[in-house]
């Protein structure tokens, strides 16, 4: 089994005070006053933690590759305010490991610090693991240096660049993974390399399952027009040189 994917989570946690409020308030059952807390008042935090740590995870998964493990194929760091299970859990692949975490002290840093936290807190969870599955851990450590070397910027080339039908130009689509925001530019340069156009055309979520129906096609439409087409054909971002 080789392990590829990196995540973390803030786990639902549970206030009995909120509980027993909303019980009275709404005249409901344990359960579905559960239910009801967690989609006011706690879904919302953890989906927007999840795309503000996705930035470096889905950087760390694009550098690390894949490692031969037993049994793991994902790593989910579950960050919590005060751990009361220190078990690591093995979930049909899925392991999960707890660390201490302030949501609070998160929301209050600037997008560097958001990033470097978030290296810190999945090399927490990784070496934690790995020490418990015997894993050889330098090659973990040396992505986490990798994205200190890249100053946490999470910058990317989607698929080859393609040629101009007059071959003078290359067009290419360049991903800027932000804390906030998936940007996504359309870049054109001459044959020699040098860049005579850059756009951004898509701002996005910075998750996966936000961004990628953006990226379809990318195709020239004449000799100094190129556009990028979604992967269901409806949309077009066109990119046009000055001739």
């Amino acid at each position: 089994m080789y392990l590829k994917e990196f995540n973390l989570d803030l786990p639902y946690v549970l206030d009995d005070e909120t509980i027993e409020f909303i019980m009275k308030k709404q005249n409901c059952e344990y359960n579905e006053a559960t239910k009801l807390d967690y989609a006011l008042n706690w879904k919302w935090k953890r989906r927007s933690f999840s795309l503000e740590t996705r930035c470096i995870t889905a950087m760390y998964e694009r550098l690390f590759g894949k490692y031969n493990t037993k049994d793991c194929w994902k790593v989910l760091i579950e960050c919590v305010e005060n751990i009361t299970d220190e078990r690591i859990v093995n979930v049909s692949g899925v392991c999960s490991v707890p660390i201490q975490f302030s949501l609070n002290d998160f929301n209050e840093k600037n997008e560097l610090e958001k990033k470097k936290t978030t290296l810190r807190m999945l090399m927490e969870g990784i070496e934690k693991l790995a020490l418990r599955n015997n894993w050889e851990v330098d090659p973990f450590r040396e992505i986490a240096l990798q994205i200190e070397a890249l100053d946490y910027v999470n910058e990317w080339t989607w698929k080859k660049s393609v040629k101009s039908p007059n071959k003078k130009y290359n067009a290419r689509v360049i991903c800027h993974h932000n804390v906030d925001s998936m940007d996504i530019f359309l870049s054109i340069l001459q044959r020699d390399g040098t860049q005579v156009f850059l756009e951004k055309v898509i701002s996005e979520q910075p998750d996966e399952f936000a961004y990628d129906r953006h990226l379809g096609e990318l195709t020239w439409v004449s000799d100094f027009e190129v556009a990028l087409i979604n992967k269901t054909g409806t949309e077009k971002f066109y990119a046009t040189l000055e001739h």
